[in-house]
């Protein structure tokens, strides 16, 4: 179960993670859905990001995502003739460990990658990547590759 980021994306996730704190920045991961999508041991490879402004109150932001729906639907809608989809999501957490909270698995979907930037001090530090386990109960950590 793997998670593979070309390099330039990885730093622009890390730049927006920086110039976001201390609130949490959060995006798409964008690419073509395999086969096996719904499978732990898949491999997911992300081809596009697409940064999206977080949702919430600005006091929540410093601990909390939010995605609006309709920009999922609409997302989704666009890249469908492309062959692409939405694969899963990025967002950093601002002064703690790139681990999800059990927030982040209360609103986790199923099959989506999960990719957690640690930003400490306004430097993007850890990154790793979470799919939510098949029971819903906890996440699985996924191989995070930088190539």
């Amino acid at each position: 179960m793997s998670l593979r980021v070309s390099t330039s994306l990885a730093q622009q996730v890390r730049t927006e993670a920086e110039k976001a704190f201390p609130e949490e920045c959060c995006g798409f991961l964008i690419g073509r859905v395999p086969k096996d999508f719904h499978k732990h041991g898949r491999a997911v490879v992300v081809e596009e990001i697409k940064a999206l402004p977080n949702g919430w109150e600005a006091d929540a932001r410093t601990h909390r995502y939010q995605i609006d729906p309709k920009i999922f639907a609409k997302t989704e809608a666009e890249l469908s003739p492309r062959g692409l989809a939405i694969v899963g999501l990025y967002h950093s957490h601002p002064s703690v460990p790139a681990w999800p909270s059990p927030f982040d698995l209360m609103m986790a979907w199923p099959c989506f990658s999960y990719w957690i930037v640690c930003v400490r001090a306004g430097k993007a530090q850890e990154s790793r990547s979470w799919m939510r386990s098949e029971d819903g109960q906890n996440f699985v950590e996924e191989e995070f590759v930088e190539e």
